[in-house]
């Protein structure tokens, strides 16, 4: 039983902005009777200073008086924090404005007029002789526009842009891919020049911009489209980092400190437009078994989503919007979520990029000698095996599986050919015995020497095996069904003999080739093996219990997760870098929301729910309360994906495995399975 007393108590105020606050906030009500004035009073306009600016619960918007631009951008898809007034979603000094080829010409009638909820600009000239006219209103709590109208020729190619900051929220883009732009980018003079990313969008789009919220765009006429363009800073780009400058890391800082540009273009000439942008509810799974309506789910709502960023060129679902997700490491975290998740309005869904990915993955990825899946990291076969099985749930898309059956049933005999020795355990490709900085393959616990005999793949091979099961059973391939069902029974019988460390209790990480045996009390092996069914549930309490008691001892809170190891990991078999693997800090005993699903699942699969909600709910409660990522790479030890024990950033990117924790409030506090796989139609 956990003493909650034990427990550090800490509370956290967001204070950091770039914008200065409007001077008046509002008072929510609940009187039907006085509805109108209600939602009135929701959406105020302030005049007095620099700006005119709206605020809502759901959006801030601010526009210039004397410039045709929108300067500052705020939404919040909850209404609850006011987050929407801390930080503006678009890049200072870029905001959101009007698109010519020329400055126009500030003496000439560019004087902001209001009129209610309207911000009127009229007769823009520009000094190539062409007129503009902008309007943006704030049509309801929820709902804002632009429009804009030419006078003495129409609007071709884009006429209106917003410029989002990365390092704020990386947007990702929900709509269905559109045809190429007729646009073009100049790149600076230089070596090293880092490509301007484009992508071009139908509209209506969604757009999510992570820890905000979601946005609807629409187009009053069918020949606008939405170009994005991922432009890096070139003053950025190429720098190193320091001593361990990590190759392409150096490009993803330019693009962090870049902007993200969203525009609006005429793919045909048009008399005028109007841009609506309507900010949407958070999606968050709303099935009839559990119930996500109370407080305590608040920080679950606002991040959920976030858990799914799309890379644009290939629409599928990686760690952040620069990274691909396809044959990678980390697709099953995505795909366990996506079974939950709802779809968002419109075409797109998290299930398109998921099968987006694993059909890359399979038709172009598995090594046709090896049969393994060729991406990053060792155990992307087993994980992209687990994926497929996810999509199956989600989508019911046999036909993915049936155009790639060969190489699919090549994958799974290659992970069962893992077990060289025959001793039915699974060997990777290196030997373990000590960290190599140029080994050949790694899991997704990159930062240790993983090798030989790794429980952690060996524990996805389990799982993975185990459904392909189903999968080839519904498939009628009996043949397959018996040899993977063979090799799962002599697994079973050997993984807590191989594994079981008495010394502490625990199952080890890892077998080196050398015979050592490495275990630094990894929360998620054990965890894993006992959500996995692998654990006898007398030794799967002791073991919960006795690595409870060990963080309370070391003062662990759960405030920000759950520990990797509970020991700290030998120099010989960790990377070398001081700065990012020192005890305390990123996977050496730092603190990730992707561990820490594991370990709270396994909790609630042995009954120990009190313990189980108690860091479910702390955590939960953290994510309302602070920012969740700091950008796309805001540079080592700056992101707030990873935390020390105390809270200071220790990792260096957007990691999307960190919301994974939030799956254990569906799997564990409501208790809900996974579906059933069912038969296809044909």
């Amino acid at each position: 039983m956990i003493d909650r007393r034990a427990f550090i108590q800490r509370s956290s105020v967001l204070s950091t902005a770039v914008f200065v606050h409007p001077p008046f906030l509002f008072q929510r009500t609940h009187n039907a009777v006085h509805k109108q004035e209600e939602n009135a009073h929701r959406r105020q306009k302030d005049i007095s200073g620099d700006f005119i600016s709206f605020v809502s619960p759901y959006y801030a918007l601010a526009c210039a008086k004397n410039a045709p631009m929108i300067a500052y951008l705020g939404i919040e898809s909850g209404g609850r924090s006011r987050r929407l007034l801390d930080k503006s979603l678009l890049r200072p000094g870029l905001g959101g404005t009007l698109v010519c080829d020329e400055h126009y010409s500030r003496d000439i009638g560019c004087i902001a007029k209001t009129k209610g909820n309207e911000v009127d600009y009229q007769s823009i000239v520009f000094s190539n002789g062409k007129v503009r006219h902008c309007k943006i209103s704030a049509k309801d709590e929820r709902c804002f526009s632009v429009e804009v109208k030419g006078d003495n020729d129409k609007l071709k190619d884009d006429f209106f842009q917003l410029s989002t900051a990365p390092e704020i929220a990386p947007v990702t883009i929900w709509a269905v891919r559109s045809l190429k732009s007729s646009g073009s980018h100049k790149k600076p003079a230089g070596f090293y020049r880092p490509e301007v990313i484009e992508s071009c969008w139908k509209l209506p789009a969604i757009l999510h911009f992570p820890d905000y919220g979601l946005v609807k765009v629409e187009s009053s006429e069918a020949e606008i489209y939405l170009r994005e363009d991922i432009v890096p800073d070139y003053t950025n780009a190429g720098l190193a980092l320091g001593t361990f400058n990590r190759g392409p890391h150096s490009a993803y800082r330019a693009y962090t400190l870049g902007h993200i540009k969203l525009s609006f273009d005429a793919r045909e000439p048009v008399k005028n437009a109007k841009i609506i942008f309507t900010v949407l509810e958070e999606n968050y799974p709303n099935g009839e078994s559990y119930d996500f309506s109370s407080s305590r789910f608040d920080g679950l709502k606002r991040c959920w989503q976030n858990a799914f960023p799309v890379e644009p060129r290939r629409q599928t679902m990686g760690d952040n919007i620069l990274l691909s997700g396809v044959a990678h490491l980390a697709m099953v975290f995505k795909a366990d979520m996506a079974v939950f998740t709802p779809p968002l309005p419109g075409k797109e869904s998290m299930s398109d990029a998921l099968g987006r990915a694993l059909e890359l993955t399979f038709s172009h990825h598995v090594d046709l000698q090896s049969g393994r899946v060729k991406g990053y990291g060792w155990e992307t076969t087993e994980v992209c095996l687990i994926a497929l099985y996810d999509y199956l749930l989600t989508s019911g898309d046999w036909s993915l599986v049936v155009r790639n059956l060969p190489c699919i049933r090549h994958a799974v005999d290659a992970v069962m050919a893992s077990d060289k020795d025959g001793d039915g355990i699974l060997e990777a490709p290196f030997h373990g015995n000590y960290f190599e900085n140029e080994r050949a393959s790694l899991n997704w616990w990159d930062d240790f020497a993983f090798g030989h005999k790794d429980a952690y793949t060996n524990i996805l091979a389990y799982r993975a095996l185990c459904q392909m099961s189903k999968v080839f059973e519904l498939l009628g391939l009996k043949e397959d069904v018996n040899r993977i069902e063979a090799f799962l029974d002599r697994f079973k019988k050997v993984f807590h003999a191989t594994f079981f460390n008495p010394a502490t209790g625990v199952y080890a990480g890892w077998i080196s080739q050398d015979g050592h045996v490495h275990d630094y009390m990894f929360t998620f092996i054990s965890a894993m093996a006992i959500n996995q069914g692998l654990v006898e549930e007398k030794l799967a309490r002791q073991i919960l219990g006795q690595m409870l008691s060990r963080m309370k001892e070391e003062c662990y809170d759960f405030v920000y997760g759950i520990p990797g190891p509970l020991l700290p990991v030998a120099d010989r078999d960790k990377q070398g870098w001081e700065e990012m693997s020192r005890w305390g800090r990123y996977e050496n005993g730092g603190l990730c929301g992707q561990t820490a699903y594991h370990f709270i699942q396994a909790l609630y699969h042995c009954g120990m729910r009190e313990e189980a909600d108690y860091i479910l709910f702390t955590m939960i409660a953290t994510f309302e309360r602070e920012p969740t990522h700091s950008g796309l790479f805001p540079g080592y030890l700056r992101s707030v994906d990873w935390r020390t024990k105390g809270g200071a950033a220790t990792g260096y990117n957007y990691l999307a495995d960190n919301y994974y924790f939030f799956l254990a409030a569906i799997t564990g506090h409501f208790g809900i399975s996974f579906p059933e796989l069912t038969k296809p139609n044909t």
